[in-house]
């Protein structure tokens, strides 16, 4: 489903003007500037009850091989975003 399609489904469910509700999800989920992005970067976390948590991840340092010429190079770490489903989520998927 995309962005757009999400858009439409949640007007039609709410009555709500597409409009506004592309204002909602854009508030919510634009990257560096949304609410979830930006309470990631300070705070590190954002749950939403029934539906799961968005939270931050580390991969540590590394040492790798450039596939080109075999020497070694460092891989820095890198902090990236994760998602974990709520219980009642992952129960409604079980039960059909």
């Amino acid at each position: 489903m995309t962005k757009t399609e999400v858009i439409k489904k949640i007007a039609e469910k709410t009555g709500l003007s597409r409009k506004d509700v592309k204002a909602v999800i854009e508030a919510l989920f634009r990257p560096g500037k949304g609410l979830i992005s930006v309470t990631l970067k300070n705070e590190g976390k954002v749950t939403m009850a029934g539906f799961g948590t968005f939270f931050l991840r580390e991969r540590s340092a590394r040492n790798a091989r450039n596939p080109k010429n075999g020497k070694q190079v460092t891989v820095p770490k890198r902090v990236y975003p994760a998602f974990k489903g709520a219980k009642t989520l992952k129960d409604s998927f079980r039960k059909g």
